[in-house]
C-alpha cells in the first residue's frame, strides 16, 4: 500500500563493500555515520549474496562500536512486481534481523535502474517515513501489509472460485515426501483431487503410504535429493509419456533455527538447498511440460520475519519470488507461505516451547489439517502468485496493536 512520504532525513551514509572489511573500519573511525547503507545488486546467486548480507548485517549489529548505527539495506527490484529472486532472499533474511534487532535495521527496495547517486536520496524518503520496509517508486514510496484475499471464507473453504484441474490422467510429483505435510497433501490430491498417480520424492526414500487403497492407481517412491539436478533428470525422465507430468508439489524442507549471531554460512546453505537449488532445479527442469500446477510450501516467516529463522526465511521468500518470475512468463507457479499446522511430526512439532510462545505472541496459532487442506484448495484458486495460509489469533494481534507493538506488515489486519 502507499503511505505518505514524511519528512526527508539527511544521513550520512557508507555504501559498504563485498564483505565485512568496511565494518571494522566504520568501528575504529574517529566519528562513527548514523547510518550505513549496504546495496545489494539484482541478478546475484542466491546463496552467495544472502551469506555476503549475512555477514555484513551481523557484522554491524554485533559490533559494541556500533551500538548507535542503524543499517539500511537497499535492493534494487527484490520486492517488484516481477521481482529478482536472490533480491527477495534477501528481504526474508533482513526480516528476521529485524524482529531479533527492533529498531536496528531498514529494508528499501529501489528500481532496478535507479543511479548510485539516487540511493541517498531514496534512503532519506525512506528513513523519513518510520517504516521498517519499504518501496521507493519514483517519488512515491509503498509499504507491505498482509491483507485478508477475497474467495476465502474464515472457515477457509472456496467461495466462487475454482481451482486448477488436478488432471486424473497425468502424473503429480510431490517432493519431501517424507514429512507429514506432504504426505497428508499427496492422500487430499488422490481423495479429493482426484489424481490417480503419483511420483512420490524424498531423500529418504519413504513416502506416504495407503495411497493405492485409497484410489490412486499408481504410486512410485524415488529416493533422491531434489537439488540434484541428474538425479531429478532421470526421475522425471521415468514418468511414462502415456501419463505425463501434470503437477508438482513441492514440500521438500529443513529447519535450522538458530539466532543471527550464531548463523554461519554452512548452516544456511543447508536450509537454502532443499527450498531454492530444489526449486530451481524443478523449474529448470519442468519448463518444457505442460503443467497445470506448479506448488511450492513456503512460509509466513518469510513474510513477517521470525526471530531465530533467518535462513528459513530467506529461503521461503526466494520461493516466492520465483513464483511471480514464473506467472509473469505464463508458467505455474503458487507459493503457500503457511502458517503452523497442527499435524503431529510436522515442522511446526519441532519448535521448543519458547519457538511456540514466540509464534503464538505473533497472534499465529495452529491450524487443524482439515482446514490446512480447505486453505489449500481454495488458494489454488486464487490465481496469485503467493498466498498466507494461516490461523491468526486476532485478539492477540488487537492486542500488540494497542500496545504499539504490532508488526507493520500485520496493521492492516487489525
Amino acid at each position: 500500500m502507499s503511505v505518505p512520504v514524511g519528512s526527508v532525513v539527511p544521513v550520512e551514509s557508507v555504501v559498504l563493500g563485498v564483505d565485512c572489511a568496511d565494518v571494522a573500519g566504520l568501528a575504529g573511525c574517529g566519528e562513527v555515520p548514523g547510518v550505513v547503507v549496504l546495496v545489494v545488486e539484482p541478478g546475484g546467486v542466491a546463496g552467495a549474496e544472502v551469506v555476503r548480507v549475512l555477514e555484513v548485517v551481523r557484522g554491524v549489529l554485533a559490533e559494541p562500536g556500533l551500538g548507535g548505527v542503524r543499517l539500511v539495506v537497499v535492493t534494487r527490484g527484490g520486492m517488484a512486481e516481477v521481482p529478482d529472486p536472490a533480491s527477495a532472499a534477501v528481504w526474508g533474511l533482513v526480516r528476521s534481523a529485524q524482529t531479533e534487532y527492533p529498531g536496528r535495521v531498514v529494508l528499501v527496495d529501489v528500481d532496478s535502474d535507479v543511479s548510485v547517486g539516487s540511493l541517498r536520496g531514496a534512503v532519506s524518503v525512506a528513513l523519513g517515513c518510520g517504516e521498517p520496509q519499504v518501496a521507493v517508486r519514483g517519488e512515491g514510496v509503498l509499504v507491505p501489509r498482509l491483507l485478508r484475499v477475497g474467495g476465502v471464507s474464515p472457515e477457509g473453504s472456496a467461495v466462487g472460485v475454482v481451482g486448477p484441474v488436478w488432471d486424473a490422467v497425468g502424473t503429480v510429483l510431490v517432493t519431501g515426501a517424507s514429512g507429514v505435510l506432504a504426505g497428508v497433501v499427496a492422500r487430499h490430491l488422490v481423495v479429493e483431487q482426484g489424481v490417480r498417480r503419483l511420483v512420490l520424492v524424498s531423500r529418504s526414500g519413504a513416502g506416504a503410504e495407503g495411497l493405492v487403497a485409497a484410489g490412486a492407481e499408481d504410486v512410485s517412491f524415488v529416493l533422491c535429493d531434489v537439488a540434484d539436478r541428474e538425479g531429478m533428470a532421470e526421475v522425471l525422465a521415468g514418468v511414462a509419456e502415456e501419463y505425463p507430468l501434470r503437477g508438482v508439489v513441492h514440500a521438500a524442507g529443513v529447519l535450522d533455527d538458530g539466532v543471527l549471531g550464531g548463523l554461519s554460512g554452512e548452516r544456511l546453505a543447508g536450509v537454502l538447498r532443499p527450498k531454492v537449488d530444489g526449486v530451481l532445479v524443478l523449474d529448470e527442469l519442468t519448463r518444457g511440460l505442460d503443467l497445470s500446477a506448479f506448488v511450492v510450501f513456503s512460509s509466513v516467516a518469510g513474510v513477517v520475519g521470525t526471530a531465530g529463522q533467518a535462513a528459513y526465511a530467506a529461503a521461503n521468500a526466494f520461493m516466492d519470488a520465483l513464483m511471480a518470475v514464473r506467472r509473469s512468463e505464463g508458467l505455474a507457479g503458487t507459493s503457500l507461505a503457511w502458517g503452523l499446522w497442527a499435524a503431529e511430526g510436522g515442522m511446526g512439532g519441532g519448535l521448543r516451547e519458547r519457538d511456540l510462545e514466540r509464534v503464538s505472541r505473533m497472534g499465529i496459532v495452529p491450524m487443524p489439517v482439515a482446514e490446512a487442506l480447505g486453505l489449500f484448495d481454495a488458494a489454488m484458486g486464487l490465481g496469485r502468485a503467493c498466498v498466507v495460509p494461516a490461523r491468526l489469533d486476532m485478539a492477540a494481534l488487537r492486542e500488540r496493536a494497542a500496545q504499539d507493538d504490532l508488526p507493520a506488515i500485520l496493521r492492516g489486519l487489525v
